[in-house]
This record gives C-alpha cells, sequence and structure tokens, in this order.
C-alpha cells in the first residue's frame, strides 16, 4: 500500500477520498504547486497500533507533522489488526459540532465531516477484506449520539458488549 509510513500532500478532499479508496494508485496523488492550500495525511505505526493524521497546509514547511491541538488539524483515526478482526480504537473529527472538542477555525461542516469518517472507515474496511478479517469493531458512547451521527450509517451496529475499559461506552461491530 502506498499510503503506509509515508506523508502525502494532496490538493484538495476529492483526492484524499481517491487515495483512501485507492491506495494502490500512486498517479492519483501529485500536488504541482509549492505553496497553496491543500492537505496532508500521514499513516504512521508504533507499538503495533496505526495511525492516519490529516491536516490542511499551505507551505511545505508544515508538511511533516500537525498536532492535533492546531488550527489546522482534520482528522485522526487509530487502529488495531488483530488475528480475526481490526479494532478502531479512536476516530477524531475536527467537525462543526459545538460539543465537539477539537472545534477550530477550520472545522469541517457536517457533509465534509460525514464523508472524511466514511472514507476512514472504508480504508479500513479494505484492510480488513484484503487481510481476511472477519469484523470490524469500534467502541462508542453509550449514549449514541456519535454513533448515529457517522457510525451508523456506515454499516456498524450495537452490541451488548460493554466497553472492556469504560462500562459507559458499549461495543460496535461491522461484519465483513
Amino acid at each position: 500500500m502506498i499510503l503506509y509510513n509515508k506523508t502525502i500532500l494532496l490538493p484538495n478532499l476529492k483526492a484524499l477520498y481517491e487515495l483512501l479508496n485507492n491506495n494502490d494508485d500512486p498517479s492519483l496523488y501529485t500536488c504541482k504547486c509549492i505553496y497553496g492550500d491543500r492537505f496532508a495525511i500521514k499513516h504512521y505505526m508504533e507499538n503495533g497500533k496505526h495511525s492516519i493524521q490529516l491536516w490542511k497546509t499551505k507551505s511545505v514547511f508544515d508538511y511533516w507533522y500537525d498536532p492535533y491541538s492546531s488550527r489546522n488539524f482534520i482528522a485522526c483515526m487509530d487502529y488495531t489488526i488483530h488475528d480475526i478482526f481490526i479494532k478502531i480504537d479512536y476516530i477524531g473529527i475536527n467537525d462543526d459540532d459545538p460539543q465537539h472538542t477539537y472545534k477550530h477555525k477550520n472545522a469541517l461542516d457536517e457533509n465534509d465531516a460525514e464523508d472524511v469518517i466514511q472514507h476512514l472507515v472504508n480504508f479500513v474496511k479494505i484492510i480488513a477484506t484484503n487481510e481476511n478479517k472477519l469484523k470490524i469493531t469500534m467502541d462508542v458512547h453509550e449514549n449514541l449520539r456519535l454513533y448515529m451521527k457517522y457510525y451508523y450509517y456506515n454499516g456498524f451496529k450495537t452490541t451488548d458488549n460493554k466497553c472492556k475499559d469504560n462500562p459507559f461506552w458499549i461495543e460496535t461491530e461491522l461484519i465483513l
């Protein structure tokens, strides 16, 4: 896969979606300008956990890394590949939801936030399919507000299992 252990600059969100859905074609990801609005995606693995970070950038100098607290932050996702399933450990999005902790100047509108989440989940689906995993799991808060907003429409179903480390969260799964 082209995305592993790299940071890639992209001209727009459409190119980001193409990268997440077609990760084997390097011709998709050319950014012809040296200075201009674009998106960066970084994928790396640390201690067995895969992490993806997305942020807006204008200059080649903020190419390497942009922290979660930056006003340029877009989204991030951590996932772990297990023997028979993949667990999405965390997804953060800088959307325009007033209750969201990542609200910054460059917050995504509701449609773009839903699209980014959908394509991140689809990226994990592709990995799970390629590695013959049976399901994708993720923990959500039992009030189900974000579950109904982002994950229900991506095919996740709630289970009766409580999260192992927090009794107020429940496990959801997407059977492949």
